[in-house]
């Protein structure tokens, strides 16, 4: 039996129609593929741009690498400069500070004696007065000190004597105290001792040895000896007292003193 292809009528009409659809996909694949797809002098053009755009890229970082090299030394130039600027800035507040506490010095130091002077003292009492009001000091004895002769030492031997008996006081009561203590000269002839933080007993003692000390002095000047005479007031001082209070309370006990003849014996030597 001879075998036979058999296609009927509806297969024969369907086999065209699909391969003419396969067709019309293939070339709209192909178009799209072509769009996508560029020449080799398009290649070559492209190739070139992207080689300036880098050699540009270089370009502009050695150039940035410049600037930033530049800036950085500039940065550290001005560092430089900052620093010694500040230097120079510290060296002048160093300067200052030092003048200011010369001057400070001067504010409160007798220029004649180089002890305090009274507003160093009253600087000085009222610093210690506020010690004794938080429990940092006992308390001690001021000593109005006041010299009973200086007038007629000035009468007789002229100012330059008498200014130089004032150094030899102020020398011997700087010589007489602790560091702690403060001894001043108030003006002309009158002097104060603070003996801080001691009991009245101890202050006492050294308040008695002091008024000897002052009465036995002498000064030597071109061949004359010039006795120093000196009354002594005291006040103890502590807890809740005023500086007010305590110097008039010392001062009464002076002038009573000097009224009643001034000065503590003098010592036979």
């Amino acid at each position: 039996m001879t075998s036979e292809l058999v296609i009927d009528q509806n297969q024969q009409s369907s086999v065209p129609a699909t391969v003419a659809a396969g067709i019309t996909v293939f070339r709209r694949l192909l178009d799209e593929v072509r769009s996508q797809t560029f020449s080799a002098d398009e290649n070559d053009e492209m190739a070139q741009a992207d080689t300036l755009s880098l050699q540009d890229i270089l370009n502009r970082n050695a150039l940035d690498k410049d600037a930033g090299k530049r800036t950085l030394s500039a940065a550290i130039a001005l560092l430089r400069h900052a620093h010694v600027m500040i230097e120079n800035a510290e060296k002048t507040i160093l300067n200052q500070e030092n003048r200011i506490a010369q001057l400070e010095d001067l504010a409160t130091t007798d220029e004649l004696t180089g002890i305090q002077n009274r507003r160093g003292f009253y600087e000085a009492f009222v610093r210690e007065l506020d010690r004794c009001e938080r429990g940092q000091s006992e308390g001690g004895l001021l000593i109005l000190i006041d010299l009973d002769n200086f007038k007629a030492v000035n009468d007789t031997y002229g100012h330059l004597a008498g200014d130089a008996v004032l150094r030899l006081v102020a020398t011997t009561l700087a010589g007489e105290i602790r560091q702690m203590d403060v001894a001043a000269r108030l003006g002309g002839d009158e002097f104060v001792l603070l003996l801080s933080n001691t009991t009245k007993e101890d202050a006492a003692g050294r308040a008695q040895r002091l008024g000897q000390r002052l009465n036995n002095l002498a000064l030597a000047w071109h061949g004359d000896v010039i006795p120093v005479h000196a009354s002594l007031g005291l006040r103890a001082y502590g807890k809740g007292d005023k500086i007010e209070a305590v110097f008039n309370a010392a001062d009464t006990q002076l002038y009573a003193r000097k009224k009643a003849g001034g000065g503590e014996k003098r010592t036979s030597k």
